[in-house]
């Protein structure tokens, strides 16, 4: 699990769509399926349901995106910190 993962993890949390997520982190849609597989296999839970034309986040991925995105804005505020 890295700081990419959980970035990409929150984008496509935010749009429920892998290829407007893909275009706001400026990549391309397979490498995001890798991330969020390699990040839902290291977590050891599946963060999302996906079905042929939708995608949701399980309860597990609900609970992961609020505890993320504070983790993140925590690292961003020691980061500023630091600075």
């Amino acid at each position: 699990m890295d700081i990419r993962q959980l970035r990409s993890f929150l984008v496509l949390a935010d749009t429920l769509n892998f290829r407007r997520a893909a275009e706001r982190l400026n990549i391309t849609q397979p490498p995001l399926s890798r991330q969020i597989a390699a990040l839902e296999e290291s977590v050891g839970t599946p963060l999302f349901w996906r079905h042929s034309r939708s995608v949701g986040l399980t309860p597990a991925g609900e609970q992961f995106r609020t505890d993320v995105s504070r983790l993140l804005d925590d690292l961003d505020v020691a980061v500023q910190s630091a600075r």
